[in-house]
């Protein structure tokens, strides 16, 4: 994974300007991207309350994200695995961030075995699931629930950046915003400050917008599967 120049700590002016256009430039429609919603929809999906169960506003949520979640998903996240990811989501702290976990801590927090993990694999439809919902949607999903540590797998980004793939991305994200002493999380903090944001966002969707505009503005484009 090379992060691109858009995070280097002498580009925070030009970062923050593609930060502050996502969340308040008006596009052609005379409105906001819906993305722009995503994160405070309905009070956010780790606000009180909601933060330990999959909720009708969360699927919304989704939606102002353009995905579409069918339902045979629907059904079994809101209802037939409801207790199930309630239990795991309660094993995950809402305000743990991902550059705060240790070397030592990853493995419980977000190895195979981690609550987390098992996670990803209902909202995939892999643990009984009738269903299939690809990695982008899941990590979504996931994100939506703890975006303070759950980064988001867009296959644009992920092809700007030589990302490995969805099943690794955790740990090389957390490689990079614990490296030279959470050099990347400083630059995204000042990145954050000087956008002046209506609402701040969390470190993992901040570092999501920016590279998601900066592979648009470099010219990627997503390519037919990016959602599986």
């Amino acid at each position: 994974m090379q992060l691109p120049a858009i995070l280097d700590a002498g580009r925070v002016d030009d970062a923050a300007d593609l930060l502050r256009r996502y969340y308040t430039q008006k596009l052609t429609s005379g409105h906001v991207r819906t993305g722009a919603r995503f994160d405070t929809w309905a009070g956010g999906g780790d606000s009180p309350g909601a933060a330990n169960r999959i909720t009708a506003d969360d699927l919304v949520a989704l939606a102002l994200l353009g995905e579409d979640v069918k339902g045979p998903a629907v059904v079994g996240l809101l209802e037939t695995k409801a207790p199930e990811i309630g239990e795991l989501l309660e094993l995950i702290p809402v305000t743990l961030e991902l550059a705060d976990v240790t070397g030592v801590e990853y493995f419980h927090v977000l190895g195979k075995e981690s609550p987390a993990w098992l996670l990803w694999d209902i909202f995939r439809g892999y643990r009984g699931g009738q269903w299939r919902m690809g990695a982008s949607k899941t990590s979504k999903l996931l994100a939506r629930k703890r975006p303070k540590l759950i980064p988001i797998w867009d296959p644009l980004v992920a092809r700007s950046i030589g990302a490995g793939s969805s099943l690794t991305q955790w740990e090389e994200w957390h490689a990079l915003l614990t490296a030279n002493d959470r050099e990347l999380v400083r630059c995204l903090d000042a990145v954050q400050d000087r956008a002046a944001l209506p609402a701040r966002v969390s470190t993992l969707r901040a570092m999501d917008v920016v590279l998601w505009m900066d592979a648009k503005r470099r010219g990627f484009r997503s390519a037919p599967g990016d959602g599986d």
